[in-house]
């Protein structure tokens, strides 16, 4: 199942509208992607998917700014779901942050021969958490003007 579970749109101040940032919020254990939308739900768009073999079906129909992405799911793992999500023209670049357990320089060399940007250790910090999103959509956009020019 698919959530969206913040508003879309919030007012700025010359009284456009002003998209917030989309996460992705991509793992099998509910409490974590309720964890998650607390946590950012008040400053970006976090959608959540609980079944990792939805998430082809999510990113045809929308471009997420940052993923976040449970290393270890049933059917589909967060290291098998990067070459999907990259398959995608608008998602080659996309930040990519793994949730996950382990605790290794093993999984830190995996994640990031994978092309992720960065990985929390669960349980999950708040904290950390939206430190290292606001941190990684920051480098994003700035990367994207970068290359604009």
């Amino acid at each position: 199942m698919i959530e969206k579970k913040s508003r879309n749109e919030v007012p700025a101040e010359n009284g456009k509208n002003n998209r917030k940032p989309q996460i992705l919020a991509v793992d099998d254990a509910s409490v974590m992607l309720t964890t998650i939308s607390m946590a950012l739900g008040d400053d970006y768009d976090v959608f959540t998917i609980s079944d990792p073999l939805l998430v082809e079906k999510y990113l045809k129909q929308t471009t997420p700014d940052l993923i976040l992405l449970d290393y270890k799911m049933p059917g589909l793992s967060g290291i098998e779901l990067v070459p999907i999500i990259r398959k995608f023209e608008k998602q080659k670049d996309t930040p990519i942050i793994f949730l996950t357990s382990e605790k290794t320089n093993r999984f830190a060399s995996t994640a990031a021969a994978l092309g992720a940007s960065d990985f929390i250790v669960k349980p999950i910090d708040e904290a950390t958490l939206r430190e290292k999103v606001a941190q990684r959509l920051r480098h994003f956009v700035m990367w994207r003007r970068l290359r604009e020019l």
